[in-house]
């Protein structure tokens, strides 16, 4: 970091066609931050930040990207030639465009309405428009707040730790943290940690390649590479440091962003302080009559000051259980659950398909039900459900409480459900840490192993000691595969919808777990209900084979697309 900005996210240089294309749909081109302008259609914008998962080139150059790969495409006689567009031929449509006198009208519509129409309704406006923005060089740390509130009202896509490697130079340290006594040790860890990750990637997967992933078994090469790349990062993003920057594409209702925002700039995390500023100086480019009045929040960071100082004097100091590995680790425990759950739920089934009773009374009659009423009453309502469909609304009653002990590479993943609630204490190193899939019991992993143990005892030592002097720049220290506490609360509904989600083969092992441990609880609660969860229980995997397999088979088939309309 310089000051508290991380290094730019390096690209190409670009030729002035470029410089004009991007100036058009971006709003800066030499920024970590930036947004896309008014120009840049939605549906545009949802695949390039799908690509973050995908590419570690910045958005703006996998823009530009699509460019050169048409033209590829056309060459290959993938692509019909009556359809290339070249950056120059757009940047000659925008230099030559009368969008300017357009722009001037739409700019100046904007200020009177923004002076003269917000006294009607002025936040419930904020919920029409939409901010959008790339978040590069940001870290691990970073993105944990920028994701968490109210998850369910933004959408993110994250640099994937499956699909592409990370290097020394990707991992930065607090400038505070930096200047201090345990900078050159930070330092030093982190290299260690990102050189054992550098060395141990392509052992783990010659290990994996003759022991798991199989070629035999795949119809395709394509598959067959995916899925092991896949699963060798899948065990190696242990090793990484919450200190690495990533790529985050981030889209908001402009009132979650206006609030979202001032408590950025009001956290107690400097890079968080500085990231608030920079979105909002690129957001305001874009909508500035909503989000012009957008400040620190006085409430948010004072009250963030005075209940670390409030927890500290109440709460008693309890010794700290530190795992190494899972052995004897409960993953998902939960706290509470609706009394009368299942009751609960057939009356809300019930409740939409009736006339003139009331609540109560329904739910006076569900308590007389024999078990083979409440059986018809759960088969009825969900027995027809396709694959992709939701369970029905119903189903949205009654609440489930869990606690998650977590490593932090899964929380990093669980995050993104944007369903339910989640807080999360602070991150750290003191609970210990997990193993990578495989790597506890296998013989052939052993120094893989040691070497990794090492390490993580390295990192959980210097964080103690670096949380009681800057207690604020130590979550920069824990690695991935380090432990952590998170509250989720849901309700019946979004927890069929999370395990749905997380216990198929395709998950990574470490969250695939902690959902099937959930549905065990449900299931203990409301069997009739976790009748009707599909959730994948199978303790081993194939990794990713099958989706790899079924994305392959895709894009061969729309390769034969195009080479059909190409010829014709």
């Amino acid at each position: 970091m310089t000051g508290t900005l991380a290094p730019l996210v390096k690209h190409r240089t670009f030729s002035e066609p470029e410089k004009i294309v991007l100036d058009h749909f971006f709003t800066n081109t030499d920024k970590n931050i930036y947004c896309p302008t008014d120009k840049m259609p939605f549906p545009v914008w949802t695949f390039l930040v799908g690509q973050y998962s995908r590419t570690p080139v910045s958005m703006r150059e996998r823009f530009l990207n699509v460019f050169d790969e048409m033209k590829k495409k056309v060459e290959k006689g993938d692509w019909p030639k009556n359809e290339l567009v070249t950056v120059e031929q757009a940047a000659d449509v925008i230099a030559s465009s009368k969008d300017m006198q357009l722009d001037y009208f739409f700019k100046t519509a904007e200020q009177f309405l923004a002076k003269w129409g917000v006294k009607f309704g002025h936040n419930s406006l904020k919920d029409a428009d939409m901010l959008r923005v790339a978040i590069e060089g940001v870290t691990q740390t970073a993105t944990n707040f920028i994701e968490m509130p109210d998850p369910e009202l933004g959408a993110y896509q994250e640099k994937s730790t499956r699909y592409i490697p990370f290097s020394r130079d990707d991992v930065v340290i607090p400038p505070r943290l930096q200047a201090s006594r345990f900078g050159a040790r930070t330092k030093a860890l982190n290299d260690a940690r990102m050189v054992a990750y550098e060395r141990g990637t392509p052992f783990v997967r010659k290990w994996l390649e003759e022991n798991i992933v199989l070629a035999a078994n795949f119809k395709d090469k394509g598959a067959f590479t995916g899925t092991l790349t896949a699963k060798t990062f899948d065990m190696m993003r242990y090793f990484l440091p919450l200190g690495l920057t990533t790529s985050l594409g981030a889209t908001w209702p402009t009132r979650v962003a206006e609030t979202h925002l001032s408590q950025m700039m009001s956290h107690p995390t400097e890079e968080l302080q500085m990231l608030g500023k920079h979105i909002w100086e690129e957001g305001v480019k874009i909508t500035p009559g909503l989000l012009k009045h957008v400040k620190p929040n006085d409430y948010f960071g004072q009250t963030t000051a005075a209940m670390g100082g409030l927890t500290d004097r109440l709460l008693p100091a309890t010794p700290t259980v530190y795992h190494r590995g899972d052995s004897g680790l409960k993953h998902a425990t939960l706290l509470h659950a609706t009394p009368g759950l299942e009751d609960l739920l057939i009356t809300g089934m019930l409740y939409e398909f009736t006339k003139n009773q009331s609540f109560e009374a329904i739910s006076q009659a569900v308590k007389g039900f024999t078990d083979a009423q409440k059986d018809e009453v759960f088969r009825e309502y969900l027995s027809r459900r396709g694959d992709h469909d939701l369970m029905m609304r119903g189903t949205k009653l009654g609440q489930f409480l869990f606690e998650y002990c977590i490593d932090h590479g899964a929380a990093r993943d669980v995050k993104r459900q944007r369903v339910g609630t989640m807080l999360h204490q602070r991150i750290g190193a003191d609970e210990g840490y997990s193993y990578p899939e495989f790597l506890e019991h296998e013989t052939e992993l052993a120094p893989l192993k040691a070497e990794y143990e090492q390490l993580m005892e390295e990192t959980s030592r210097l964080y103690n000691e670096v949380y009681q002097e800057f207690p604020e720049d130590a979550c920069y220290i824990p690695s991935m595969g380090h432990l952590g506490r998170w509250l989720y609360e849901h309700h019946s509904r979004q927890g069929s919808y999370v395990v749905e989600l997380r216990t198929p083969d395709a998950g990574h092992f470490s969250y695939r777990r902690l959902f099937q441990e959930e549905f065990l609880e449900i299931e203990k609660v409301a069997p009739r209900f976790a009748k009707y969860i599909r959730a994948v229980m199978t303790k081993t995997s194939s990794g990713r084979q099958d989706a790899e397999e079924r994305a392959t088979a895709k894009e061969r088939r729309a390769l034969d697309e195009d080479r059909k309309r190409a010829a014709q």
